[in-house]
């Protein structure tokens, strides 16, 4: 097993990652038989996506390995196969249920992409700041807020998260999402990049 390898069996948290995986799929399989009467446990799954993949960016031993030799953008590609499976799971479960969802599986795959992408770009930032576990408190309150929107979808016909309706707005939401997916990317790489800066010795 190479380095990677031996990162990744040892600083990923597998047990939180295989009981995500698995709420995932039982809330998407609950979502695929009722789609209109418990559509707002497709926005729970998300906020798990969400709070996991950032949760997989922690560190218990930050003291430790922030001076390792190891630089953060390797620890990070080590532990995205976190969002990775659970991307993976979310593509699988709507491939697999597609007949009976709305017909908008681009939108769905987005929110999963997204969805995964942000908590580990947004936990992943944090840690540059020195922050050992960032991303438990992100979980703590990503999950019930996304869960509440997905409940109470506030101002739907402006701001369309979860829509779910034919006459919601879905362009407008693919927009708001692929925005979110901008956000993601410009925030994980700027971390990156700084993770890098700090790292590189300076001339005298």
């Amino acid at each position: 097993m190479g380095a990677a390898g031996v990162h990744a069996r040892s600083a990923v948290p597998w047990m939180l990652v295989w009981v995500t995986t698995a709420l995932v799929a039982g809330l998407l399989a609950t979502v695929s038989l009722w789609p209109y009467a418990v559509w707002p446990l497709h926005g729970a799954a998300l906020g798990l996506m969400a709070g996991t993949s950032a949760w997989a960016a922690d560190e218990r031993c930050a003291a430790i390995v922030d001076v390792a030799p190891r630089p953060l953008w390797w620890r990070s590609v080590v532990r995205s196969v976190v969002p990775a499976a659970l991307v993976a799971v979310w593509l699988g479960g709507h491939a697999s249920a597609r007949a009976n969802l709305p017909d908008h599986l681009d939108l769905f795959l987005l929110q999963g992409v997204v969805a995964a992408g942000l908590g580990f770009a947004m936990a992943t930032a944090a840690r540059t700041t020195g922050r050992a576990r960032p991303g438990q408190r992100f979980a703590a309150v990503v999950v019930p807020v996304t869960t509440g929107l997905a409940l109470a979808r506030p101002a739907s016909d402006r701001i369309p998260l979860f829509p779910v309706w034919p006459h919601e707005d879905w362009p407008r939401s693919v927009t708001i999402w692929s925005a979110l997916a901008v956000v993601a990317v410009v925030t994980g790489a700027t971390a990156l990049w700084h993770d890098r800066r700090d790292r590189t010795p300076r001339r005298p």
